[in-house]
């Protein structure tokens, strides 16, 4: 099993949670992909991996600049396909893993089904982030798919299953034999990343393979404000991104006209309740998602 950390000038945050991936026992390699935008953040990186070179576990690709996060998660990929992995686990540099017995129960998770492309665990954050802070929709009952099927917006219940999902969150194991073909959708390479993992999530079904959440697989959320590109990108910016991508989403994956228009409708009044004082933002991305598909 192999684990996959993209990094942007957050060496800080990498050196609390890198530890703790590194002395994992059922974790064969670990591949990081380390981006910085100044050459003293990029020596902190360089600091932080020389302490675990020792332990040939780690293999890392430090660089200055910034390719953007589709980029580097495909990078990773490339990484884990070359390594012939059983399992490869998607993680964010700001994910601390608390138990090692979350990583066997989602290897235990995936070799009950076959069918079973990718197994999602829970999110637990550790504070609330000021900036566009996540939600859930844990309502008693699950409601969560059948919204997202209903909207073709994401709606992630994380405290009911094991069940499979018509989406999981950003923590999630794949199966090595995927990893060939599998890959991010440049489309979705814009500044601040939004829909580009459901699309990769959409890629799995799309093959025929199911995607399984288990609530008691989990990592911690450190929710960092400092260091990626949050600081970097003013909150209308993001609004206008994020309807730009989910645009993007929506026409690639929906043939239908009427259901095209069914599910931006939804979504833009979504994001216009959400941030009303955008508006203008949202309906610019909107429109400018229309022409991502003929690039």
């Amino acid at each position: 099993m192999v684990v996959l950390v993209p990094s942007y000038d957050r060496p800080e945050i990498l050196e609390i949670t890198l530890p703790r991936w590194i002395k994992l026992r059922c974790i064969d390699k670990l591949f990081l992909v380390a981006e910085a935008s100044s050459r003293a953040i990029l020596r902190k990186y360089e600091d932080i991996v020389k302490k675990y070179e020792s332990t040939g576990k780690l293999t890392c690709l430090l660089t200055l600049g910034r390719s953007g996060s589709v980029n580097v998660r495909n990078a990773l990929l490339d990484m884990a396909a070359k390594d012939n992995c059983e399992y490869a686990v998607m993680a964010d540099d700001d994910h601390l893993l608390i138990s090692e017995n979350c990583l066997t129960r989602m290897i235990a998770g995936c070799e009950s089904d076959g069918m079973i492309g990718a197994l999602g665990g829970n999110v637990v954050s550790t504070g609330s982030l000021r900036m566009d802070p996540e939600f859930f929709l844990n309502f008693p009952i699950n409601l969560a798919d059948s919204l997202t099927k209903l909207t073709s917006y994401v709606f992630l219940d994380t405290r009911h299953g094991p069940r499979y999902s018509e989406a999981l969150p950003p923590f999630f194991m794949v199966k090595g034999k995927l990893l060939n073909e599998q890959r991010y959708d440049e489309i979705f390479g814009t500044p601040t990343g939004f829909r580009e993992e459901s699309d990769f999530q959409f890629q799995i079904k799309q093959k025929g393979c199911k995607l399984l959440y288990d609530p008691k697989v989990y990592v911690m959320h450190l929710a960092a404000e400092q260091g990626g590109n949050r600081p970097k990108i003013t909150m209308g910016e993001r609004m206008y991104w994020k309807a730009r991508n989910h645009t993007a989403f929506v026409i690639k994956w929906s043939t239908s006209g009427i259901k095209r228009i069914w599910y931006l409708a939804l979504s833009t009044l979504i994001l216009i309740l959400y941030r009303p004082w955008h508006v203008v933002s949202i309906l610019k991305g909107l429109r400018k998602g229309y022409g991502a598909l003929d690039r």
